[in-house]
């Protein structure tokens, strides 16, 4: 009887090292899975699984590394999402200076009497030359802000 028990012991042992199949394919959108079943019409490459009980010193190192590295790859993403919303901001910066220079560009056409608002609330006209001079820079600004 004890012998008995000793072989099935060692037998469901034995069972318990065998290695399992592994599957890793990549789906459509780059994503590296791991399964224990293929999926169907997918190409896979098996994999062995390997385990290590080595140095905790070096494990550790490895763990360090590879979240410095995940760490990193976080920060570039979020450096690229800052950058295309900075980006974004500019360009609706740039659209509102370029509305306004056109703006003033119609205004200063369109108006018999281009005329400003003075401090006291009275309003006064623009000379010929201010009005060329505001209409230059209006301009030279719609060229600056304007595709």
């Amino acid at each position: 009887m004890r012998s008995q028990l000793a072989v099935l012991f060692c037998l469901c042992m034995a069972a318990s090292v065998q290695a399992e199949e592994v599957y890793k394919w990549v789906d459509a959108e780059g994503v590296v899975h791991f399964s224990a079943t293929p999926p169907p019409g997918q190409t896979v490459q098996q994999e062995d699984l390997r385990y290590h009980r080595g140095d905790p010193a070096a494990a550790a190192a490895a763990r360090k590394r590879w979240d410095d590295e995940d760490k990193q790859q976080r920060e570039k993403a979020e450096a690229a999402a800052k950058a295309g919303a900075e980006h974004g901001a500019q360009q609706g910066e740039r659209q509102r200076a370029c509305a306004d220079a056109r703006e003033i560009i119609q205004r200063l056409q369109t108006a018999p009497a281009a005329r400003y608002r003075r401090e006291d609330g009275s309003f006064m006209n623009y000379s010929p030359e201010e009005v060329a001079s505001r209409m230059a820079e209006a301009k030279a600004r719609e060229q600056e802000y304007c595709d």
